[in-house]
């Protein structure tokens, strides 16, 4: 693999304000590069976290580690189909997705680290896979989510500094 491309820092025009926070997290950082190197520096921090327990939430009515996991899997694979959608110029409009409905779903789930862990590595592989199938052009397309326009770069930083976020707190407050 050669130099990897950098589709450059979305403009506040390219998405809802909603996403400022991941977007922001990101600072100068190559999305596409923290795609790989940000991915195996999580997986490894919790492949040798020990005691680590799937189960735990650190508080009444907050998510367990593993409804986290599980939240962080399936926001990859949404916005994932939302950069294809940007990318290929879909013209249709699309609703939201309710991620705490999706949790509240996830509550029986009980599935261990090694299962989750490959469900992320294949959900991951495929959005680096066609991230980097992606020209110059195809970054600065939009798709409308909700009846907001958002851009393919955009997508790209919130898919990485949504995890970034979501580390920090299991970092914090889930791992021992």
């Amino acid at each position: 693999m050669g130099e990897v491309f950098f589709p450059g820092k979305p403009t506040t025009g390219e998405y809802d304000d909603f996403y400022e926070d991941y977007i922001g997290r990101m600072g100068d950082s190559n999305p596409l590069k923290c795609l790989r190197s940000d991915f195996k520096n999580q997986i490894e921090l919790l492949d040798h976290s020990p005691g680590l327990d799937l189960d735990y939430a650190y508080d009444y009515g907050k998510w367990t580690l593993r409804q986290l996991i599980i939240h962080l899997i399936d926001c990859e694979r949404v916005m994932s189909w939302r950069l294809l959608a940007a990318a290929r110029k879909d013209p249709n409009s699309y609703p939201g997705y309710d991620y705490e409905w999706y949790a509240k779903i996830t509550i029986d789930d009980a599935r261990k680290w090694v299962e989750l862990r490959e469900e992320w590595k294949s959900v991951r592989k495929a959005v680096v896979t066609f991230s980097e199938t992606l020209e110059e052009e195809q970054w600065r397309q939009f798709c409308t989510i909700d009846g907001k326009k958002l851009s393919a770069r955009a997508i790209l930083y919130i898919i990485t500094g949504h995890v970034r976020t979501h580390f920090i707190t299991i970092q914090n407050k889930y791992l021992p």
